[in-house]
């Protein structure tokens, strides 16, 4: 989040300067934070998202709720709840008093703790157990929301990963351009898993699924029980079968081994085609790109992310990357592996 220096708060804000809607970015006790107005009412809180710490003077107030600019977490403006996926934690909150004319920040609030909304907003028995299979954020997201809101049943995560949870865009972004070390990419520390009683448990592919009986089998032979079941696996990436090619000469972006496979290779490569022209194909270019290593992107189209987001949006995309290096071979599809090729 950018630096920013705005008014003290607590020293308190004329009404008249915040209209109904605005808000304004200050400080108080020397954090950042933002005051709010909405429907006659005011709100103090964080002024960064807890996801990748956008600014949220950017964003947008709907209602009672302010949505990040970023990737459109959503918070309370009454509590600092993370209301809304990709954000997990909440953001702080500080009491507002008015005073005739102006208002004033006042004490930061306690954190918010939910307990036992979980049997109070269902009106029947909540499972026994929930298996969630699955290790991604939307895996996690829900596991965390089932203890938030009171849950107090087994919680079982089954993931094929070799590691916990992490922020699975950083893949083919800022862990792919570099450096940055393993130890920033997961999206709960260790212990965490332990204190929520959320037993995570990795290296593990489902082989079978039983409805009638609700149970899961990996492949190693364990069955799990469930009560409920969440699958949350995500998507495969589309393989290629390119001719003259073998398996270890075609790299496919998805986990986080296999970014730590490209990363790997990048410290002796000179060249990388790049299969391609989305917005994982883009990141990957500009990512090694920040290498210092020649890439092209191949792709069928005729410029990049047109089809999703039109043909002027997609020249300026294909300007911005060509700026930076991004040699684009549109209209183009992989044939075969140049013989002799052994890169």
């Amino acid at each position: 989040m950018e630096d920013f220096t705005g008014p003290d708060f607590g020293n308190g804000f004329p009404v008249d300067r915040l209209p109904d809607g605005g808000m304004i970015q200050g400080k108080i006790n020397g954090e950042d934070m933002i005051l709010a107005r909405t429907g006659g009412e005011f709100f103090a809180v964080g002024a960064g998202c807890t996801h990748y710490h956008g600014p949220l003077i950017k964003g947008l107030i709907v209602g009672d709720q302010l949505r990040c600019p970023l990737h459109h977490a959503c918070f309370s403006l009454r509590t600092g709840e993370a209301l809304r996926a990709p954000a997990f934690d909440p953001i702080p909150c500080w009491r507002v008093e008015r005073i005739d004319n102006t208002v004033f920040v006042r004490e930061k609030l306690s954190t918010l703790v939910r307990k036992s909304a979980f049997a109070a907003t269902n009106a029947h028995k909540p499972p026994a157990s929930v298996v969630i299979v699955g290790g991604g954020a939307a895996g996690l997201a829900a596991a965390e929301m089932l203890r938030r809101e009171g849950y107090d049943g087994l919680v079982t995560m089954i993931s094929a990963d070799d590691f916990a949870p992490y922020d699975r865009p950083n893949v083919s972004k800022d862990y792919l351009a570099g450096p940055i070390p393993d130890e920033w990419m997961p999206l709960r520390l260790p212990n965490y898993y332990a204190e929520q009683r959320i037993d995570l448990i990795l290296r593990s592919r489902v082989s079978a699924l039983d409805v009638r009986q609700k149970q899961v089998q990996v492949e190693s032979g364990k069955i799990f029980p469930f009560g409920a079941l969440l699958l949350a696996t995500g998507a495969e990436p589309v393989t290629l079968t390119v001719p003259g090619a073998s398996d270890s000469q075609l790299y496919y972006v998805r986990t986080f081994a296999d970014s730590r496979k490209l990363v790997e290779k990048a410290a002796s490569a000179k060249r990388v085609a790049v299969v391609g022209a989305s917005f994982i194909g883009l990141e990957v270019a500009a990512s090694l790109r920040a290498r210092s290593i020649d890439v092209h992107v191949v792709a069928p189209e005729k410029l990049p992310l047109e089809r999703v987001l039109g043909s002027e949006v997609g020249q300026f995309i294909r300007a911005l990357h060509e700026a930076h290096g991004v040699v684009f071979d549109l209209g183009e599809t992989v044939t075969r592996w140049p013989k002799g090729d052994a890169r």
